[in-house]
């Protein structure tokens, strides 16, 4: 996904000279982010919401099945803290510092917390898990104009807990030597729920990112903004993490994680998503990635 930066996000993106800016519409980061909080959480989600009573029905909108719209290649915005949404809950549960093990306010936008909120009860709907705290390394931190961190729009994500255990832990720095059969539990729990984060976020960065990313999964909303994801097939994040999720959680072992979307997935992808009632492929249309992240949640 190109260049690293020290905050173990990738760098900033270079403009494209062919790709239209948000300012060459008239509007800024900020006005997308306020303009997508309501209207992306309706017409992007309508696959998940539509499935079961977990989550509130919406109506069909228009233009759903429309082409995917562009990628916004924007740059981070620094803000000041002053100007985030104070937080000390994602969804129902108690947001906690993974390094103080401690509740913690954590500094956001209103859509991004929104978003995360979303995800939360995603995962309780489809993976089936009721955690009473997440705990994170923190969302926002003063810096510059590399890092989602200091726009209030990115968050890096440790554990879900109940009751004082783990639920999923996604310290993979901690378990990855562990015995097989536990291995393959935990790349399992781990990968299922990477699955509700691909479905809400297009930037998820996991350990097959690089090393800085072996103790949490960091998300944010820099690539589509208040949009929902749909795959890109050149983004190594996305392909790799689609790669592991047919390995560890569908058992489809032909399927090397190179990064290159290649035949041998596209195959296994469409059959998982012919299994699960939703005939196409994965690069078809952002229902047919929703398609996929859930069913893959929901995959015991």
């Amino acid at each position: 996904m190109g260049e690293q930066t020290r905050t173990g996000e990738p760098a900033a993106r270079r403009p494209d000279p062919e790709a239209p800016r948000s300012g060459q519409s008239g509007l800024t980061r900020r006005r997308l982010l306020t303009l997508g909080a309501v209207g992306a959480v309706a017409a992007g989600g309508a696959y998940a919401v539509s499935r079961g009573p977990g989550l509130a029905s919406l109506p069909q909108l228009a233009g759903l099945g429309e082409p995917p719209p562009p990628e916004l290649r924007i740059d981070p915005q620094p803000v000041d803290r002053s100007a985030l949404q104070a937080r000390r809950r994602i969804g129902a549960a108690a947001h906690v510092y993974e390094v103080t093990a401690r509740p913690a306010t954590y500094y956001v936008t209103e859509p991004f917390g929104a978003r995360l909120d979303r995800w939360l009860a995603l995962h309780r709907r489809h993976v089936g898990q009721v955690p009473d705290e997440v705990r994170s390394y923190g969302a926002w931190v003063r810096g510059s104009a590399t890092s989602w961190h200091s726009s209030g729009e990115a968050i890096d994500i440790a554990r879900l807990r109940a009751d004082g255990r783990d639920l999923t832990s996604l310290r993979y720095d901690l378990w990855r030597d562990a015995p097989a059969p536990e291995l393959r539990r935990r790349l399992a729990l781990y990968w299922r729920t990477a699955a509700g984060l691909h479905h809400e976020f297009a930037d998820v960065l996991t350990y097959l990112f690089d090393a800085a990313h072996s103790n949490h999964i960091h998300v944010d909303l820099g690539r589509f903004g208040p949009e929902r994801p749909r795959l890109i097939r050149r983004s190594d994040a996305q392909v790799q993490a689609v790669q592991a999720m047919c390995r560890h959680v569908w058992g489809r072992t032909d399927v090397e994680i190179t990064g290159d979307f290649d035949d041998v997935t596209r195959e296994a992808t469409t059959h998982i998503l012919e299994q699960a009632g939703s005939p196409g492929e994965l690069g078809d249309s952002r229902e047919a990635w929703q398609a996929f992240m859930v069913a893959t949640m929901e995959r015991a």
